[in-house]
């Protein structure tokens, strides 16, 4: 039986992945990850609405609690493909059918449960005891031993999602200057609340199929999950890219290629030693006398049609001439311009990394203190006391 906050908890949440789901539809087009985001709040959808299924619709749940099985285990890879379109060229990539492995076998063991006889199913799933029979015995063992898998691919596709997320912000430091709003840091937070969340589920499924007391209040799970449905409402982006937005940079194929080696990128270049040598020459004068460093929106793609090189090209030479990917090379430049208006001191830290081109104080302090090996004010202090021993 139900309480009536479990009933509450489960309605309220059951509501927010509906409002998730109408959000990620909403728009024109239907993008990959707008519909992977639609799976996402699906699937928590159909696993919350279990205490209303048992509160309003008693006779189904026999029946619907084996769906929690194939639920619960497309949940992570389904996250992951979420990500995966996300940190991807317009969220173009296939899927791989091997992610589908998990919830089929989960479907299939539900299906199982289905062909079990009305009281044998009754006595699992109601009375919570194991009926006679080589039939109700293994899907007892299989489920049990799926619940651990789901517990460990759970961990395996975090990781996955992780190395995904850090693959697509070296590729973005090699076509844009700043990249604070183009790195999908809140997908951090969201892995750090699915971490909490899967334990918490982890820790009460197990304890529910060993038939020990509960480690965690079901009640603490649900407010969880409703915390993560509105943490995904809010933050997730789920509209269509405006007409008016630059074209993203192809150089090359910001995601097409994002998982390669500079190697592999610059396999079939035509670039010579002495295109080379002179695309190095364009691009420190356009650093040097163009100042184009200072404009906060500068990108690979910006840099290459002003020194007229293909963006493949500028790439290269950024990387293997002088030593330095896009983002690094010119925050080197806006780190350089900031030193001496650091040292007069007539103007806040803030308003300096704005006016040499960072468009982030935080970004501008790590690369500071990258570059020169102390922060900003530490830079100040050492340069007024240099100047007082002077």
């Amino acid at each position: 039986m139900q309480n009536n906050m479990m009933i509450a908890l489960s309605a309220a949440t059951v509501g927010i992945a509906i409002t998730g789901i109408l959000s990620a539809f909403r728009g024109v087009g239907l993008s990959t990850a707008r519909a992977r985001l639609a799976a996402v709040f699906s699937l928590f959808a159909g696993i919350v609405a279990l205490p209303l299924v048992v509160a309003f619709m008693p006779e189904l749940y026999v029946f619907y609690m084996p769906l929690m099985l194939p639920m619960l285990l497309g949940l992570p890879p389904t996250v992951y493909l979420y990500v995966d379109a996300l940190a991807s060229d317009r969220g173009a990539r296939h899927s791989d059918w091997r992610h589908g492995i998990l919830p089929l076998v989960g479907l299939t063991v539900a299906a199982g449960f289905w062909l079990l006889s009305a009281t044998q199913r009754t006595t699992m799933l109601v009375e919570g005891a194991l009926p006679p029979g080589a039939a109700p015995l293994t899907l007892a063992v299989a489920t049990f031993a799926l619940i651990v898998i789901w517990m460990l691919a759970s961990f395996g596709y975090l990781l996955a999602a992780l190395k995904r997320l850090g693959s697509f912000r070296r590729r973005l430091r090699d076509v844009y200057s700043n990249v604070g709003h183009r790195e999908l840091r809140w997908i951090d937070w969201l892995m750090g609340f699915l971490v909490v969340l899967w334990g918490a589920a982890g820790a009460a499924l197990l304890s529910d199929n060993l038939g020990s007391d509960p480690l965690l209040p079901e009640e603490l799970v649900l407010a969880l999950t409703a915390g993560l449905m509105l943490f995904l409402n809010t933050v997730a982006p789920i509209t269509a890219p405006t007409p008016e937005e630059e074209p993203e940079p192809d150089a090359p194929a910001l995601a097409t290629k994002m998982d390669n080696r500079v190697v592999e990128k610059y396999a079939r270049s035509a670039l010579s030693d002495d295109l080379a040598e002179k695309l190095a020459v364009r691009i420190e004068a356009a650093m040097r006398d163009d100042q184009l460093y200072l404009d906060p929106n500068l990108s690979l793609q910006k840099l290459s049609r002003h020194v007229g090189g293909a963006q493949n090209m500028v790439s290269q030479t950024l990387n293997a001439r002088l030593g330095s990917s896009f983002f690094d090379y010119v925050a080197h430049w806006r780190i350089e311009a900031a030193k001496p208006l650091i040292c007069a001191g007539k103007s806040s830290i803030l308003n300096i990394a704005m006016d040499v081109g960072f468009n982030s104080k935080s970004t501008f302090y790590k690369m500071f203190k990258k570059e020169t090996g102390m922060t900003p004010k530490a830079f100040r202090e050492a340069s007024a006391d240099h100047s007082q021993r002077a």
